[in-house]
């Protein structure tokens, strides 16, 4: 007579398949870890590529495919190389407002389809103003070599201004201060630096697209800013 009961049988072959079952989940995290280290070597690819300033993205994507043996994601590849020299051109305005000492005026914003550079007031213009101040140059000249070394996009330059009304003067309202900011800007870049003219746009808002509310000097001041928009290739191919 077996010394094991039926009930006893009915356990151990209910251990003996959980234990199957369990020694199976190796594979879970095997396959988590092997799709992470292709997305890290697919990483190294893009950046070790579009170090190299001569290549084309269809390039870059046409050697990772030939070292992977097959074909890529394009679309993330794609992503993953403009972020990188999105990373280098926002490293490079840091840079420039570290080097002129002029953190509290200018703002570097990076974002999916554009970076955003801001300079407040009184950084560019006097109040009223539309002509750039003089020691606004040396800024400027550092920030067209930036734009000319590191990226050929199009570029969106934006004038605002407060809610101050205008008296006299030149400007009927603070909408036309705003456009002939921005085209003082354009202007330099195209003129003095010779940037390519195709390559900008100008725009001005006036009060309408304010960033603090315009009840203090401070606030006011924030508000009376150019905004220079580099949009990146996927926002230019979408336009």
């Amino acid at each position: 007579m077996s010394k094991y009961s039926s009930r006893d049988w009915e356990n151990a072959t209910r251990e003996e398949d959980h234990q199957t079952d369990l020694g199976d989940l190796w594979i879970v995290p095997y396959a988590d870890f092997m799709t992470v280290l292709m997305i890290f070597f697919l990483l190294m690819f893009a950046f070790a590529y579009n170090s190299k300033q001569d290549k084309s993205f269809q390039k870059i994507v046409a050697d990772i495919q030939a070292e992977m043996g097959g074909e890529v994601n394009k679309d993330l590849i794609e992503k993953m190389v403009e972020q990188d020299k999105n990373d280098q051109i926002v490293s490079k305005f840091d840079d420039m407002i570290e080097k002129l000492h002029l953190k509290n005026f200018i703002t570097v914003n990076s974002a999916a389809d554009h970076i955003k550079v801001v300079f407040a007031n009184p950084i560019l213009f006097d109040v009223g103003q539309f002509e750039l101040k003089k020691e606004s140059k040396e800024l400027m000249h550092e920030m067209a070599q930036i734009i000319l070394k590191q990226t050929d996009n199009e570029i969106i330059v934006e004038g605002h201004t407060d809610n101050l009304p205008i008296h006299g003067g030149k400007f009927k309202s603070n909408w036309e201060l705003s456009i002939a900011r921005a085209m003082e800007v354009v202007n330099y870049f195209v003129k003095n630096e010779g940037l390519d003219p195709r390559r900008f746009a100008a725009a001005g808002y006036g009060e309408f697209r304010p960033v603090l509310s315009n009840d203090t000097e401070e606030n006011r001041s924030q508000n009376r800013r150019i905004e220079i928009d580099i949009l990146t290739a996927r926002k230019q191919a979408a336009q």
